[in-house]
């Protein structure tokens, strides 16, 4: 039987509108992170029911339950096969146990878990990548508040591979979002008894209608490796999606109708991505990910903030560093979470808290930011160097939860959840 070559570097790695406003920058402190971290005794560990694993995001399910979603990673002599795993916290202060019923129902899929979603505790999605024992479909998860049920998602046309990224659980259908390999041209080589198949990378977008993941086309993006990392609805005629266009942050919009891409003068136009996104009651939408500087090659934090009339550009702390995921707080402020780059790599959890609206007229924000002093999680014997990073954040009036992973020397990622109680 012939044989294909598949590419597939992204999607097996670990990791409105047309025209808006003039983007206007918010005005927040760039340099330092204000005073020292916060006292260590206001951060405590907890215990994860999983080890070699990755818990990727994490989800309030009403009632004070918590929910965290990720993947063990199984060596089978040289393959590596991925287990979907959901962990249930009962509340403040409880134990995480291990949610059975949701491995079980995953079977026999080898597929990383990419995020995680609720609307409510009878509305509970999670999104992975594509796996052979759905036939290559894309594998999705939803838990109806009585049992689990995987519903793969197709792929995209002439697509050899494909992963959902994020997922938006919401009243009428979730949407999610990701990217495709899809097939360009296939040359067969005789002298090797393979097919040569030439591929783009782009990003595709899905919503579920009550009975399948339908497929909402999106606009063309020039060039062949460009996707998208979290999808945010406002409202069914008001969602956002943002991501990565093979330079620079990428942000599109779906009025209800169709979507288009948007560009935002001080964000879209700078190399850097978007990595994920969240909306506030009010309906603002925020954006974090990093951004490349072209002078010296380093990477900092990317901030933004669409208020209704543009987006908006936020300075941030001048330290090396990348976001994966934040959290709206009460008050109008935001929680940050992700990792320090340079000599060390740290899981970081910042905070930002708007201090008075700007008399400038601008719609400018000003406010300040936050070293929270997220402890690093420390294997009991490690090796050197131990590398951390904070991927989901929630958080509401009692505090914060931040989970992620930690590496120690070439071993297996290991799961860590840390709890913030009270503060900014």
């Amino acid at each position: 039987m012939p044989k294909s070559s598949r590419r597939r570097s992204l999607l097996r790695a670990a990791v409105a509108t047309a025209a808006l406003s003039v983007a206007l920058s918010l005005s927040w402190p760039a340099s330092a992170l204000d005073g020292t971290a916060g006292p260590a005794r206001t951060w405590a560990s907890e215990a994860v029911p999983f080890s070699d694993a990755n818990l990727v995001d994490a989800v309030h399910m009403g009632g004070g339950r918590t929910w965290a979603a990720g993947f063990a990673l199984h060596s089978e002599g040289k393959v590596t096969r991925f287990q979907p795993v959901v962990a249930e916290r009962p509340g403040p202060g409880g134990a995480w146990t291990p949610v059975t019923s949701a491995m079980a129902a995953a079977g026999e899929v080898s597929s990383r878990v990419n995020a995680v979603d609720a609307n409510g505790s009878h509305d509970v999605w999670l999104v992975g990548d594509d796996a052979s024992a759905l036939d290559g479909r894309v594998y999705t998860q939803h838990f109806d508040g009585t049992r689990w049920q995987v519903v793969p998602a197709e792929l995209p046309e002439k697509a050899q591979a494909a992963s959902l990224l994020d997922v938006d659980a919401r009243p009428g259908g979730a949407w999610a979002v990701g990217a495709a390999q899809i097939e360009v041209s296939r040359t067969w080589n005789e002298e090797k008894g393979i097919w040569v198949i030439e591929s783009r990378q782009a990003g595709i977008a899905r919503h579920f209608d009550g009975t399948a993941w339908r497929d909402v086309p999106l606009p063309e993006v020039p060039g062949d490796f460009w996707y998208l990392n979290s999808v945010r609805a406002v409202s069914a005629d008001d969602v956002w999606a943002a991501g990565f266009d093979g330079g620079s942050p990428l942000l599109m919009h779906y009025d209800g109708s169709s979507w288009k891409r948007v560009g935002a003068p001080g964000v879209t136009d700078l190399p850097g991505q978007a990595q994920k996104l969240a909306v506030t009651e009010a309906g603002d939408v925020w954006a974090v990910g990093e951004d490349w500087s072209p002078e010296d090659g380093s990477t900092r934090a990317l901030v933004a903030r669409h208020d209704g009339t543009g987006w908006h550009r936020g300075a941030v702390p001048d330290v090396p560093a990348r976001l994966f995921g934040l959290t709206v707080r009460p008050g109008g402020g935001i929680a940050v979470v992700g990792q320090t780059l340079g000599a060390r790599r740290d899981a970081l959890a910042w905070a930002w808290k708007p201090l008075d609206p700007d008399a400038t007229g601008t719609g400018a924000v000003r406010g300040r930011w936050k070293d929270l002093g997220l402890p690093q999680p420390t294997p009991a014997d490690p090796p050197v160097p131990v590398e951390g990073a904070a991927s989901g954040v929630i958080g509401g009036r009692d505090g914060l939860t931040v989970l992620g992973t930690s590496t120690a020397g070439g071993a297996e990622p290991q799961p860590f959840v840390s709890v913030r109680t009270g503060g900014h």
